[in-house]
């Protein structure tokens, strides 16, 4: 078979096999029933190569955008994936359970795509926007795949064209620090995915591997692996559409499936539901049965801390420590995670030692987020990360609270059309600060290796006395304190913090917006304003002491997280921008 690049050649290769299998999609019929489909590598390679057709047929080539704006999890989804290594055009995400028709309709722009592809449950209201702002766009919809022709080989894109620094797909950030950006992802990007997570997790090259994909394809999470199945000869993808009761019920017929390795791409709440059903007695498959496939299964979760509750539920029903990835969009997914190849002993002392660990007597509660994937990613915890400012790129001490940097082949080429956000991320020696997670790290009393801890994720920290704080700890700290002297529901109002340099050069203000939810503590507001910066700063930590206090809604998006550069705004606007 002729191989049209080297970027190419690695998913081309995978699919030499004809007659092995490649693909089961699980989709649920109305009476929740699960319905089962099945392709070889060879039919999933004609299903492709349809799409490829279409690609070509809209007249994409390299370098081109078009976008996958599906209702669920489709088999489809992936063959266009594959179609777009054929034809060097570009994937570009549209999260269909979030996105509103104005921001479909701003990333189609941000974009340039010229095609959409869509399925049946695509909703109606935002490809009516599209039509109305683009009526050059042109439509496909993936139930009609199967009557295009194959593209021939001859006409793959050509060697030149597409090479490993090409991109290979853009997937949008959430939005949760303003509006969402194009994260454009190379080739490059993808080889360095894969063997990451090969060497992360232990999967031999001779291994029977079957991924187990539940999460959303437009994240990067399932992008990730599913990318990793498509350039992987042998491996056995299994797809879900959506997360549903019956997930356990498929769950325990993969582990059934005589695999060497079943990986599980998995969020906590997945077992907060795991629980619930247990509590209903609404298990789709006796508990037994389901227990017994799960200790076959290495569940890896990512996207929220893994706690207490998380790592005793899997203990209880998969009999093993849970296997926890960290990252991000703009590094591919992966950057660090609590490898396989460490004991169970020594994971769980990992993540007791996190829970417990204090500063300066003061309790900082980490989760553990395992250690880097040397050679391909680096890490380290740094005071600052803005350019000129104290501490900029300088090492935190063990236990120091600081931002989680990184390096490596994974990290993205750059946002889209956003150069100067693009620049604000990326620094000397090609060290990544967009993560803004708020981490520390301790040494293993095992090995002497670092471990890595998370504490807050879409935060910052104040800075103060060269002491870093974050945000989380501080709201948690002065929620306690409101509750407690004014006799608050938790429900009845709530707390946002943020750090702006009103009366120091170096040191952050702890400026405060407290929101009032209810009647009850809307009567209260006199006397919190007239208290509240004494009182607190004799009640709570020295880090969290109040600077300056405001009543106003705090901004949030669609998930509930603060948008914190709308709220320094609102901020500066109400206590003086003197910084």
């Amino acid at each position: 078979m002729t191989r049209c690049s080297t970027a190419l050649a690695d998913y081309l290769d995978a699919f030499d096999d004809a007659d092995a299998p490649f693909l089961t999609y699980f989709s649920f019929a109305p009476d929740k029933s699960v319905r089962r489909e099945d392709f070889t590598r060879g039919e999933f390679r004609s299903l492709a190569l349809r799409a490829a057709s279409v690609l070509r047929g809209a007249g994409l080539g390299c370098g081109d955008c078009f976008a996958h704006f599906f209702s669920g999890n489709r088999p489809a989804d992936l063959a266009f994936r594959l179609a777009a290594t054929m034809t060097g055009a570009v994937p570009v995400t549209v999260n269909w359970q979030a996105d509103t028709p104005e921001r479909v309709v701003y990333k189609i722009e941000l974009t340039a795509s010229r095609l959409v592809v869509t399925d049946a449950g695509t909703p109606v209201d935002a490809l009516d926007a599209l039509r109305r702002q683009f009526p050059a766009l042109v439509f496909c919809d993936v139930d009609r795949l199967a009557g295009e022709p194959e593209l021939p080989e001859k006409d793959f894109c050509a060697d030149a064209a597409l090479d490993h620094d090409a991109s290979r797909i853009i997937i949008f950030t959430s939005g949760t620090t303003g509006r969402p950006r194009g994260v454009r992802l190379t080739y490059r990007n993808y080889v360095t995915n894969r063997a990451t997570f090969e060497s992360f997790l232990c999967v031999a090259p001779g291994d029977r591997f079957a991924p187990l994909v539940v999460n959303p394809l437009h994240h990067t999470n399932s992008t990730a692996i599913t990318d990793w199945a498509l350039r992987r000869p042998g491996t056995r993808l299994h797809l879900v559409e959506r997360y549903a009761t019956r997930y356990w019920a498929i769950v325990a017929e993969v582990a059934r499936g005589g695999f060497d390795r079943v990986v599980a791409p998995s969020v906590s709440r997945h077992f907060d539901y795991l629980e619930s059903l247990r509590a209903e007695n609404r298990l789709p498959v006796p508990l037994d049965d389901l227990k017994d496939a799960m200790r076959r299964v290495d569940f890896l979760i990512g996207s929220a801390p893994v706690g207490p509750t998380t790592v005793r539920r899997l203990v209880e029903y998969a009999g093993r420590i849970p296997l926890v990835r960290f990252g991000s969009t703009e590094t591919c997914l992966q950057v660090m995670g609590t490898s396989p190849a460490l004991s169970e002993e020594t994971r769980l002392a990992a993540f007791r030692r996190g829970w417990a660990h204090t500063r300066r007597g003061e309790p900082q509660g980490g989760y553990y987020v395992g250690r880097p994937h040397p050679p391909f990613t680096e890490c380290r915890i740094v005071r600052a990360v803005v350019r000129g400012r104290d501490g900029y790129l300088v090492d935190c001490d063990e236990g120091e609270p600081g931002y989680l940097i990184t390096r490596g082949d994974n990290v993205m080429s750059g946002y889209v059309k956003d150069p100067e956000a693009t620049r604000e991320v990326m620094h000397e020696g090609g060290w990544y600060s967009g993560l803004r997670d708020v981490c520390f790290r301790l040494v293993s009393e095992a090995d002497g290796a670092d471990d890595f801890y998370w504490m807050s994720r879409d935060s910052a920290m104040l800075i103060r006395g060269g002491v870093n704080y974050s945000y989380d700890q501080v709201n948690a700290d002065l929620r306690g304190f409101v509750a407690g002297r004014y006799g608050l529901a938790e429900d009845a109002f709530d707390v946002a913090v943020v750090g702006l340099r009103l009366t120091s050069e170096h040191d952050d203000d702890c400026c405060v917006t407290v929101e009032l939810k209810t009647p009850e503590a809307e009567k209260l507001k006199g006397e919190i304003e007239r208290t509240f910066l004494v009182d607190a700063a004799d009640a709570v930590p020295k880090g969290s002491r109040p600077g300056f206090v405001r009543f106003a809604p705090i901004p949030r998006n669609f998930k509930g997280a603060i948008l914190v550069p709308e709220l320094k705004d609102a901020c500066r606007q109400a206590f003086g921008d003197r910084g």
